[in-house]
């Protein structure tokens, strides 16, 4: 599954959010669906890099089930890539479902922003639901329900990027002014960087 989605923040501004784990919480936790989404996440303080390990919690839809993963960082290349593999368990006492699953992020330079290119690939799983069994209900999980939870979460991620430089913008430019000798502020309005008309998300599905 591919998600890409476009937002008025620089490359810069989404990878910092991505590797500071702890930001995860509110645009993949607080600002997600209820029924999908980080509950508790322990990581180690910093920013994230190569080999970075964490662990989470999170909520399964139509489960009272949750998911007890761990994940270690696998690219951590600021601000273009930051990606990382997750061992995802769900514990029943005889048969517990086992899951890989990789995430990459991609950040590339846009006119007037940045373009970010979401995957989730699943690498392999062990016991999975029963539901899953059925062909049409995997196929509704891998086109339907999955992206419509990650183009949210990718959504709150460029979202909160968004914010974050709104609330620490840049030095206002600066105009030649000959007649005071020197330079001052153009003067010129400064667009609201906090809530860019140019967000836009696209998916590409692909069933598992």
């Amino acid at each position: 599954m591919r998600l890409s989605g476009r937002c008025s923040a620089p490359p810069e501004a989404v990878y910092d959010l991505l590797a500071d784990l702890r930001a995860h919480l509110r645009w993949g936790g607080a600002e997600q669906a209820g029924n999908h989404r980080l509950l508790s996440l322990e990581a180690p303080d910093g920013p994230a890099a190569a080999g970075t390990v964490f662990v989470t919690t999170g909520a399964i839809p139509m489960s009272r089930r949750r998911w007890q993963d761990r994940s270690t960082v696998t690219s951590a290349l600021r601000p273009l890539t930051f990606a990382f593999v997750t061992e995802a368990t769900v514990g029943v006492r005889r048969r517990p479902l086992q899951a890989r699953y990789l995430h990459s992020y991609v950040m590339t330079s846009c006119a007037g922003g940045s373009t970010v290119t979401y995957e989730l690939t699943q690498e392999r799983i062990v016991n999975p639901f029963l539901r899953l069994g059925v062909p049409v209900i995997r196929r509704i999980t891998w086109q339907v329900a999955a992206p419509w939870f990650a183009r949210r979460g990718l959504s709150n991620l460029l979202r909160d990027a968004e914010s974050a430089v709104a609330v620490c913008p840049g030095p206002e430019p600066l105009t030649a002014d000959p007649a005071a000798g020197g330079v001052q502020p153009s003067g010129e309005p400064r667009p609201d960087r906090g809530a860019s008309a140019s967000r836009h998300l696209e998916v590409n599905r692909h069933g598992r």
